[in-house]
């Protein structure tokens, strides 16, 4: 696999604030699942993307990704990392240096399984979630398929928390190499897309807005939540508070945006290469 130059590792760093830049708005990105459709439609997401990259460039926006960019991603030593992604990946990387700036990378169910390749190339990783700190506003930004902290009262599946567990990743790794083990990860997120698509349609979607609801309303450090997920627009406010689900950019081109201390749902507009506000049925 082709390698990166190293000079834009970042340590881990969970649950702390991140500050940005006043003069900077801040563009939302949840569940791409980059690779988990046909190829033609795959290299059309990755070409899409680049030119939503270069657009946050030219018009100055922190991107910040909310999980499940991939369908699948599973890095193993050596910086060999599934073939996905890698034109969008180099654009990040160039964005990175350009911009002088470290893409938030809230990783998701179907993404957490990083081991520094990612932040070679710029991204600042983070399994769980982030505070961050806005000059109006702190927001938490998460995925939402659940938190290990019990304090958070948002727990994971049991399924995910035994694939995040790192023995089961090092022996895993171990008796599968690369090819057999994405392999493996490909078979395992069609089955939880699957599954994710009947839950969407059932109580559980409704579990995770409530939760958001009742957290940045009991929550002193934060007058936001943000988060992917459930693929579903949401867009709640009440006495200055929000809650807002970015929906999938995987199938609706869905996205969160934070501009002029305002929160909205737009979507990427492919023909005028620009973002725009119409057609979004979001709950509220």
């Amino acid at each position: 696999m082709t390698s990166f130059p190293s000079s834009y590792a970042l340590s881990s760093t969970e649950k702390n604030s991140t500050p940005v830049l006043p003069a900077r708005s801040i563009l939302f990105l949840s569940d791409v699942h980059l690779g988990a459709w046909p190829d033609e439609k795959n290299r059309d997401m990755e070409n899409h993307l680049i030119l939503l990259i270069d657009y946050c460039e030219q018009h100055e926006l922190e991107i910040v990704i909310l999980g499940d960019f991939f369908d699948f991603w599973m890095e193993y030593p050596g910086n060999t990392v599934p073939p996905l992604g890698q034109k969008v990946l180099r654009r990040f990387h160039d964005f990175h240096k350009q911009t002088n700036s470290h893409t938030l990378y809230v990783t998701g169910n179907h993404d957490n399984w990083t081991n520094g390749y990612l932040r070679n190339l710029g991204f600042d990783l983070e399994h769980e979630y982030r505070i961050v700190e806005e000059s109006t506003v702190s927001m938490m930004v998460l995925h939402g398929d659940g938190l290990k902290d019990p304090e958070m009262q948002l727990p994971r599946p049991a399924m995910h928390r035994f694939l995040r567990n790192s023995y089961f990743i090092r022996m895993y790794q171990k008796i599968l190499p690369p090819r057999f083990g994405w392999m493996g990860m490909q078979l395992f997120s069609r089955s939880s897309r699957k599954s994710g698509k009947r839950n969407r349609n059932s109580d559980r979607r409704a579990i995770l807005d409530t939760w958001a609801r009742n957290r940045v309303m009991s929550d002193d450090r934060v007058q936001a939540i943000v988060y992917g997920h459930h693929h579903k627009p949401v867009l709640w406010k009440q006495n200055g508070l929000t809650c807002m689900n970015c929906g999938c950019f995987g199938t609706d081109y869905s996205l969160g945006l934070y501009a002029n201390s305002t929160f909205e749902l737009v979507t990427w507009d492919v023909d005028s290469k620009t973002l725009v506000t119409h057609g979004i049925n979001a709950d509220t």
